[in-house]
């Protein structure tokens, strides 16, 4: 049996993991304990071994030496971001070189997209495209670009590494970030109180969600295929859903209806595009990945839950 170093692993994604370890799904990781490095004092329940180290990884003096690592550490602060990983560099050895490395981007490093095309990872990454983001987002793009640089730095020194790109998701723990679009949609309709639920974005927004069980098969498979390569992997659905076809649908399960704070005339004359789907045909050529979950089925899923 096995042995990962989840670091930063209490959020949505962390508890995604291992909710989906709980279901049985040790196939192929064959894992037996789990040590998470995270600064929050969150707890996860799992019927999973797990060992907690409550400290940011920027000041940890030590690493143990394990199968896996997954490095998913993430702030709002972007500097801490990369002063984290810096110290995690640090602590790097020859015996880790045995270790599988998976980091967590973002599907954000491909900047604003104004044109209904999938995202390629063979694709030059443009600061002009991510320029085009404002506050935070930006930064965090460009965060993400130079990290990804750093693990490309880290396999040339002989690190098994893999880099998945992560889009946008919808499963059982996806309530937790505040910041998703579905995550706002469906605590509208929850509210007792409101008899709809408003979008407030006159843009096409394009969104692909992929279901949070494929989200972790995905990992897990790219976890355990990294190598001195450093292969990168978008991590995401190719299944594209409208915002407005996703509050249409919210609201008919929830029995509410839609409202939208700006003139429909507006948005049929607005050319403003925000398209947010990844190509997957890498992670499905690659490493024979298949998405198990349409949309649909997964919002019935998620609903059914609450």
């Amino acid at each position: 049996m096995k042995s990962l170093l989840f670091i930063g692993g209490t959020g949505f994604l962390g508890q995604s993991f291992f909710d989906y370890l709980d279901q049985g799904n040790l196939k192929g990781l064959k894992l037996s304990h789990t040590i998470i490095i995270s600064r929050k004092t969150k707890r996860i329940k799992s019927n999973h071994k797990i060992t907690y180290i409550q400290k940011n990884i920027k000041y940890i003096k030590k690493i143990p030496i394990t199968n896996y690592i997954i490095y998913a550490a993430n702030s709002s602060n972007n500097k801490e971001n990369l002063a984290s990983f810096n110290n995690f560099k640090k602590l790097l050895n020859n015996d880790h070189k045995n270790t599988k490395i998976l980091f967590t981007s973002s599907g954000a490093v491909y900047g604003q997209r104004n044109v209904k095309k999938k995202m390629k990872e063979n694709e030059p990454l443009s600061l002009t495209n991510i320029n085009k983001f404002t506050g935070y987002k930006k930064d965090y793009a460009k965060t993400k670009i130079i990290l990804e640089n750093e693990f490309k730095k880290l396999s040339k020194k002989g690190f098994n590494v893999s880099v998945a790109r992560l889009f946008s998701f919808i499963g059982k723990r996806v309530l937790i970030n505040k910041n998703f679009a579905i995550t706002n949609l469906i605590n509208q309709a929850k509210n007792k109180t409101k008899t709809s639920i408003t979008l407030h974005d006159s843009r096409h927004v394009y969104r692909g969600y992929m279901d949070s069980n494929d989200l972790i098969k995905w990992l897990i498979k790219i976890l355990i295929n990294s190598n001195k390569e450093c292969n990168i992997f978008n991590v995401g659905s190719d299944e594209v859903v409208t915002i407005k076809k996703l509050a249409k649908l919210i609201s008919q399960r929830y029995n509410k209806q839609v409202k939208y704070n700006y003139k429909l005339t507006f948005l049929k004359k607005n050319k403003s595009i925000d398209y947010y789907v990844p190509s997957i045909l890498k992670a499905k050529n690659k490493l024979d990945l298949k998405l198990s979950y349409n949309f649909n089925e997964s919002l019935n899923n998620l609903i059914k839950n609450f």
